[in-house]
Formats: structure tokens, sequence, C-alpha cells
């Protein structure tokens, strides 16, 4: 991973999701955390550590143009956004006696490597009809969709399908909707940083070439099963 001791800000938000601890990290798992920063550029580096400051936080991880971090015992993954495929939330029903007792959300992503991310995780009573994945899944939605509109959000039984059995025509259907988005601006990606505005109490960014933020009405499918 990269020495964050160079990186102030990106820094900040590590330890905001409990701080990097290598002592207490298992081989693999850091291995992993090391490959995810090795897919970032040196300059992509860089324009992360500009971005955090303004970066979004939907559940336990941060979302900028550039990547989405998050902390998973005390080892910090970063995913490009140009390598998110799919985001869709899971419920897991608890049961005791056939009684309901709690339910356990997760937000997944799925990379272009083919590797799960849980990304946010939550807990809520067995009978509570909140779906604070399905809430999240919207706001990375707004987010992300319109700088990369071919990522897939919410879960179905037909993404999950193609996924499994040709993960690679999925890659190529969210890289033709991403290159077309890039090519409308003229191959560079423009965000504005610096200013935010206040709506209902809650930090929003603002995008470069953006008029209004863009609004999902349709809710988010989720069938309640983590994807095999």
């Amino acid at each position: 991973m990269i020495d964050l001791s160079n990186y102030p800000n990106l820094s900040n938000l590590a330890n905001s999701l409990g701080g990097v601890r290598k002592a207490a990290l298992n081989k693999k798992l850091l291995e992993g955390a090391d490959e995810s920063w090795r897919k970032l550029t040196q300059q992509e580096v860089i324009q992360l550590e500009q971005e955090a400051p303004y970066a979004k936080q939907i559940m336990s991880c941060y979302i900028t143009p550039t990547a989405l971090l998050y902390m998973q015992n005390h080892a910090f993954f970063a995913i490009p956004t140009r390598d998110i495929i799919w985001v869709y939330g899971s419920v897991t029903t608890m049961r005791m006696n056939f009684i309901p007792y709690s339910k356990e959300h997760q937000l997944i992503l799925i990379a272009r490597d083919g590797s799960t991310h849980v990304i946010g995780r939550a807990s809520t009573g067995g009978f509570s009809k909140k779906r604070p994945c399905d809430v999240a899944v919207q706001e990375m939605q707004a987010i992300l969709a319109p700088i990369k509109p071919g990522i897939f959000f919410g879960y179905s039984d037909q993404i999950a399908g193609a996924v499994n059995s040709n993960l690679g025509s999925v890659i190529a259907a969210v890289d033709e909707k991403n290159n077309i988005q890039q090519q409308q601006y003229g191959g560079q990606q423009q965000v504005q940083y610096g200013t935010q505005q206040q709506y209902g109490g809650q930090q929003q960014m603002q995008y470069a070439g953006q008029q209004q933020q863009q609004q999902y009405t349709q809710p988010v499918q989720d069938n309640g099963q983590p994807m095999q």
C-alpha cells in the first residue's frame, strides 16, 4: 500500500474508518489491499489526495470520482471507479425458532477482476422495514452515474447471471457506456471541487458541466440474497 504519511488527506480518511494496523492483518487481506492501490496510477493517487477532503461518505466507505475507499479489518482498500462493474445491496434475515430477530445488510461491489468487496454493513431488527443498502446504492448512483454511466446499480437475477456466466461481456457493456461519456467530455472527466452546498444538512459535491443533480426515482431491486 502507499505510504499514507505522504498523503495527509487520505491518511485522515483512513483514520476516520478506524486506521491502518498492519500488525493485525492476515497476509491475504494485506496483499489484497496492496494490490488494490497498485491499480491506481501515480497521477490518480495525486488526484485522489486532492479529492479526499470532499469525498462523500456512504455507509462505511468514501467515494470520489477517482476511487472508492473502504476499510476491512484495518486494511485500507482503494477501488478505481473505472474498475467498478456492479454495486448492489444484500439482506440476510437471522431467525431463531423460525422467528426473525435480526437482518444483516451488506453493500457489495463487484470489480473488473471479478473480486467481491463488502463496502458497507448495517444491522436492523428482524421485523424492520428499513433497507439502508437501497439508500446507499441510490446515493452512489447519483454520484457515479453522471461520470461512469456504465456501472450497474441494484440487484437483479439477470445481472447476477451475466456476471457469473460471462463477466467479460458485462465488462464490455460497462466500458462501452463509460467510453461514450468520456468522449463527450473531450476525453477528460472534469470535476469541480472546493464548492460545496448545503441541502438539508447534507454536503453534496458539484461536478463541472452538471447543472443539477440527476434524480433517480426507480427503486433499487434487491432479492435479499448475496451473489454466489
